[in-house]
């Protein structure tokens, strides 16, 4: 049985599935009572002795040591099913806390001490949050949802109201045309429509920004010559020239420079002397 129960490891998510079937398991063992404090150790009678005696109760099965007895019993049996739901750092942690009933209260208390302050870090992600202009808007819109929905563990689920007007008092001042539009209209916008607003903004600007870098190719263009014929004014994949226009130009220039022939090689090769803007280089060619 006890492995249905999670084990508590400190995080807030486990702490509410832990409690329940905690108290389901301490139900079970008749404990339950005894752990919150409702069913007290009862009281021995040490004024009379009972040793030598038979009295109507002890016929009747009631023995007030045994009842003690019992009671201390169950009180261990609570005590040491707590701990075997606790993960290994908790354990150490209350290992000298004791009996049952202060254990799980002072693990109780200790959960609630931070829910309420995972309670003020909720709220701070959420009213606090501000949108950066050089991101996605989408990444904006889903800060906002993921905050909204972590506050729901604490329960204090955000309205759409409340959504929609932190989405739009978060936005950066450069998304003031947007923002205006939205908190001016005359029909108060839904969620879905300020989201919708939000995105068709940020399209118009990406279409801004496209139309400005095709602009700026344009005058790079216009400034670089083109690497087939040497021209300004348009890119080497749409010169009029033919394809390697510049390098042909430049091989018939090469053609062109004066060679004397300086000797005769074996097999029909000739040693010719090409100057070429230094000292004179020696090639072969065949006859």
């Amino acid at each position: 049985m006890l492995s249905l129960i999670a084990t508590l490891d400190g995080t807030e998510a486990v702490f509410p599935q832990w409690r329940d079937r905690l108290e389901g398991m301490l139900g079970m063992q008749n404990t339950l009572d005894i752990v919150k404090g409702s069913l007290t150790r009862p009281k021995e009678d040490t004024k009379v002795d009972t040793s030598g005696i038979w009295s109507a109760d002890f016929s009747k099965g009631y023995n007030p040591k045994e009842i003690a007895a019992d009671w201390d019993s169950l009180l261990d049996l609570a005590c040491h099913t707590i701990r075997l739901t606790l993960s290994n750092p908790l354990s150490q942690r209350y290992r000298k806390v004791k009996p049952a009933p202060r254990l799980y209260s002072t693990i109780v208390k200790a959960y609630k001490k931070n829910t309420r302050t995972r309670r003020m870090h909720l709220h701070e992600a959420f009213w606090n949050a501000r949108h950066d202009p050089n991101k996605p808007i989408a990444l904006w819109i889903g800060h906002i949802w993921v905050a909204a929905d972590d506050l729901l563990t604490v329960e204090e689920l955000p309205t759409d109201q409340q959504i929609t007007n932190r989405l739009v008092a978060g936005l950066n001042p450069s998304w003031s045309n947007v923002r205006d539009t939205i908190v001016y209209t005359a029909t108060e916008m839904s969620l879905d429509d300020v989201v919708g607003a939000m995105e068709a903004h940020e399209v118009s600007l990406n279409g801004n920004k496209s139309t400005d870098l095709t602009s700026v190719s344009a005058a790079y263009t216009k400034r670089v010559a083109c690497s087939n014929c040497g021209k300004q004014g348009h890119p080497s994949n749409e010169c009029p020239k033919p394809k390697n226009f510049g390098k042909t130009k430049a091989g018939a220039a090469v053609e062109l420079l004066p060679c004397q022939a300086v000797g005769r090689a074996s097999r029909g090769w000739v040693l010719l002397s090409c100057p070429r803007g230094g000292p004179a280089n020696e090639t072969r060619i065949r006859t």
